[in-house]
């Protein structure tokens, strides 16, 4: 399957960095954590609603179970993971990660030229996930909480202080 996603470039990221790593070595392990608490709760907060919404009007029958297997991990980046538990579709099988992996590709991008098992035609730009990030705010919303989650804990836990 093609791999699809979305990033976003962060301008300046080392500056933060180096800011980031004149944190104590006492206070490090504590800064991190707060780091991947904080992002974890920007994508369950920010992210997941706004794919779970995007998915419920894609269009793709699918696509509504998928997006409630969206889990949000903790990262020293925003990071969703579809496909993270056994969608409640009758005749999945549990245990089946390889199975969630490829369902959730192909509620996202449709299914090929020969066979629709998703409902849907091959659509590279995406239904549900693509559109869902790049709905207009999305990102301002999310890089916004990011920027100020990065200053709390730069100015909670920096040496400059």
């Amino acid at each position: 399957m093609a791999a699809a996603g979305s990033s976003v470039t962060w301008d300046n990221i080392e500056i933060v960095q180096l800011i980031l790593n004149r944190i104590s070595d006492d206070l490090r392990p504590e800064a991190r954590k707060e780091l991947r608490k904080g992002t974890q709760q920007i994508a369950q907060n920010l992210v997941i609603p706004v794919l779970q919404q995007s998915a419920a009007t894609s269009g793709v029958p699918i696509a509504p179970a998928m997006a409630a297997t969206s889990r949000a991990r903790a990262d020293r980046v925003v990071f969703v993971k579809v496909g993270a538990v056994n969608p409640r579709l009758s005749g999945f099988k549990r245990g089946q990660s390889k199975y969630r992996t490829g369902m959730a590709w192909g509620s996202e991008l449709g299914g090929d030229d020969k066979e629709h098992h998703y409902a849907v035609g091959r659509n590279p730009s995406g239904y549900w996930v693509q559109p869902g990030v790049r709905s207009p705010g999305t990102l301002a919303r999310v890089k916004g909480a990011y920027s100020e989650l990065l200053n709390l804990i730069i100015d909670k836990y920096s040496r400059s202080r």
